[in-house]
């Protein structure tokens, strides 16, 4: 007769490996760009109005593929500011989605993702990485598959970094260095 103790041992093991993360994100850094351009001037419907100087924001976030093949990844992340949604895709070569190596078993591989805001909404980049800090985020995969495009399982963890989300402003004169080096 199987005793009650180990009907619930076994029933721990298959939920604590049920809960398994296949995939982790970890949000690290919003980058503030500042778009230096001279102020110029637009006719919209024969209105004029001026087009001033802007910045757009970058959220960097680190992907973790536990599982032992190769998936893609759809991820979006919308983050809460003073109750509007702001949504970032993946900046990717003008796809929705990401290719994720496969890790080797025991060893933890971190893939830089970079995501953009969608609908360029005006927002203080400042002001995102408060609102990551205050957990005001979530994120969704529109896709999640094996390279062969067969579905497969996603269970999905997503954090910010040990020591906290990091801001930072730079210029365009800096861009390539600052994205290609962090």
């Amino acid at each position: 007769m199987i005793s009650l103790s180990l009907v619930a041992m076994m029933l721990l093991v298959m939920l604590l490996s049920g809960c398994r993360e296949d995939v982790s994100f970890q949000l690290d850094r919003v980058t503030e760009v500042k778009v230096e351009r001279g102020t110029t001037y637009k006719e919209v419907a024969g209105e004029k109005y001026i087009e001033n100087n802007f910045s757009v924001c970058h959220l960097r976030v680190y992907a973790v593929n536990y599982l032992d093949y190769g998936i893609k990844v759809g991820p979006k992340i919308t983050v809460n500011i003073h109750g509007v949604e702001h949504i970032f895709s993946i900046d990717s070569w003008g796809d929705d989605w990401e290719y994720l190596v496969a890790g080797k078993k025991g060893e933890e591989y971190k893939q830089k993702l970079c995501f953009k805001n969608e609908a360029l909404n005006p927002m203080s980049c400042a002001e995102l990485a408060d609102a990551i800090k205050n957990k005001a985020y979530k994120l969704e995969l529109n896709r999640c598959e094996k390279i062969d495009q067969s579905a497969t399982s996603c269970n999905v963890g997503v954090s910010v970094v040990q020591g906290g989300i990091n801001f930072r402003a730079i210029t365009t004169d800096e861009v390539d260095i600052i994205l290609s080096a962090d």
